[in-house]
């Protein structure tokens, strides 16, 4: 099913929120400030309005304190996630292998290795609906429920789904190490605001 497309899914997002698929699709055909300018605001759209913006448009040395705090409460957010589904330590192998996910993400984007932390926001993002919904959060139709539990969640995890799929295509994407930047951000934002 193409979501970008589907009847059903223009159902069940506003206008405004139906830009969320232009925004993207500029935000990886451009590079420069008309890259950044879109994934601002797709970030406002996707997350709290006019809060994205922080993390961007700062000095060097602002960006940086700012970006590492995202990231604590990223971390701090999918931790309390990890470890409050998993409260009967039935499955403490996946927990503890999330966990070293979660963890060597955060090393990853620290250390400027943008692309590995790129995959590795990617291979955390995919578990978040088994995380958050069981079996069904591997359902082939979990896509179309997640835009009627709420659009701002399916167009999140639509988002997530087509930034999975630039992994195939790395070549093809003009400047692909600062749009994975933005995009990492924006996705570790976005979770920060649920």
């Amino acid at each position: 099913m193409d979501f970008v497309n589907s009847p059903r899914v223009d159902t069940l997002v506003t206008e405004s929120e139906k830009k969320v698929f232009e925004l993207f699709e500029t935000m990886v055909r451009t590079t420069g400030q008309e890259r950044v300018q879109s994934a601002i605001a797709l970030a406002n759209l996707l997350g709290n309005p006019g809060e994205f913006s922080f993390y961007i448009d700062c000095t060097e040395d602002q960006r940086i304190i700012r970006v590492f705090h995202l990231l604590r409460v990223f971390r701090e957010n999918m931790t309390l996630l990890i470890h409050k589904t998993w409260v009967d330590g039935s499955e403490n192998l996946q927990q503890d292998q999330l966990l070293g996910d979660l963890a060597r993400f955060i090393q990853e984007f620290r250390d400027g290795r943008i692309v590995s932390a790129f995959r590795s926001f990617v291979g955390i993002s995919r578990q978040i609906p088994s995380l958050l919904f069981g079996s069904l959060g591997k359902a082939n139709d979990f896509l179309e429920y997640a835009f009627r539990i709420d659009p701002k969640f399916g167009l999140f995890f639509w988002y997530i789904g087509e930034i999975d799929l630039q992994l195939r295509n790395i070549e093809s994407i003009p400047e692909h190490r600062e749009l994975f930047e933005l995009e990492v951000l924006i996705g570790t934002f976005v979770i920060s605001c649920f």
